[in-house]
This record gives structure tokens, C-alpha cells and sequence, in this order.
């Protein structure tokens, strides 16, 4: 099915469709589940069933290369659940106001297979937000930090979980708790990558 039968299909059932053009990819994968085909302002992704989110939900979506790594933030727009023909369900995203630079660091990783050109920037690491990754805000408590560690965990560790990505988001899990957990730690990861207003209190 083209591009453009698959939008008028979405667009009759309900669906938000993009204003751009898609890319169509064949492995790209993300924190949540596969990218089907991505824009700079969304993405359509197949996850398993008991990934599904609902619409409305904001998530963080996490990507990387062998060298980078890229966290940016969306909302989901619609969902299609899987049926008798199908295995895997499908989400739409709307990706929250992207920055140009990181517009052009997705698409690039879409088309190239990598976050960041090197010959014309100079940052190698494109840091994760942590805080997103235990879904907390900048201003989350010891104790409130360490309520979200064990609640992921708990959900995404790869013995209990049985989505595609459970290893992967259980390490991204592990590695949040290993700085924010720490007082020093985390006050040198808010310095160095959010504002003064963004920083604990």
C-alpha cells in the first residue's frame, strides 16, 4: 500500500496524519518498540500487544548508534491494536517541538545510521535525559527517585517483562539510577545539561 493510500486509510478511521514526508525504514528501533517509518515531527512504530500505550500518553523515545545517544519526548496521537491477520500493534507519534539540530540528528539517523555529523559538529554525545528515563521531573525527591528506580525496574526487568525491548530499557533504567541516585553525581548532571531553573532544588 502507498504512502499516500495508507494516509487516506488513517485519515478515515480517525488517525492524525503528518505533514511531511515519511521515511520508510527497516531498522530503526527505539527505547519503545520499531520504527515503521519516521518524519522530523513523528513516527509510526510497531510494538507487541502488551506494549500498547494509550492515546494521549506522553512517553520519552530513546535512540542510538554505536557512539550517540538521542532521547526525545512525544505524544501518542492514535493506536491500532493488533488483529487476527496481525501480531503487533502500531502507534502513532507526534514528537514534542523538536530543535532544528535535533530534527536534523533524527532524520539523519533515519537515512544515515547516525545521530551526529561529524565533520560538521563538534558534539559527540547527545546526552539522555535521565530523568525522563525514570519518567520524573528535575525536581523529583531522593525518596521519589528512588520510588520510580524500583517501580521500572520491577516492570522492565528482563525476567518479568517479555517486550522486544525490556534489556535494553532495564540498562537505560539502571543507568539514570546510577546518577541520580547519587546526590554528587546528579548535581553534576543537572549542571552540565539543564538551566539553573531546571536544576534540583
Amino acid at each position: 500500500m502507498s504512502n499516500s493510500q495508507n494516509d487516506n486509510s488513517e485519515q478515515k478511521q480517525g488517525y492524525h496524519t503528518r505533514n511531511e514526508s515519511r521515511l520508510g525504514i527497516d531498522n530503526l528501533h527505539c527505547c519503545k518498540g520499531r520504527v515503521a517509518d519516521i518524519t522530523g515531527s513523528g513516527m509510526r512504530m510497531i510494538v507487541a500487544p502488551s506494549d500498547l500505550p494509550e492515546i494521549g500518553d506522553v512517553q520519552s523515545y530513546t535512540f542510538s548508534d554505536s557512539t550517540d545517544v538521542l532521547t526525545i519526548s512525544g505524544t501518542v496521537k492514535w493506536v491500532r491494536k493488533p488483529t487476527a491477520f496481525t501480531r503487533r500493534g502500531e502507534v502513532g507519534i507526534e514528537f514534542t517541538k523538536l530543535e532544528p539540530e535535533i530534527r536534523d540528528s533524527i532524520i539523519r539517523l533515519a537515512v544515515q545510521g547516525k545521530i551526529n555529523d561529524s565533520i560538521k559538529s563538534d558534539i559527540h554525545v547527545i546526552y539522555p535525559n535521565l530523568y525522563a528515563a525514570l519518567e520524573i521531573n528535575h525536581h523529583a525527591s531522593h525518596d521519589e527517585i528512588q520510588a520510580a528506580y524500583r517501580k521500572h525496574a520491577k516492570q522492565w526487568h528482563p525476567d518479568v517483562s517479555k517486550a522486544m525491548n525490556a534489556t535494553q530499557r532495564f540498562e537505560e533504567i539502571q543507568q539514570a539510577y546510577s546518577v541520580l541516585g547519587d546526590e554528587t553525581k546528579r548535581a553534576q548532571y543537572d549542571a552540565r545539561f539543564f538551566t539553573k531553573d531546571q536544576q534540583a532544588a
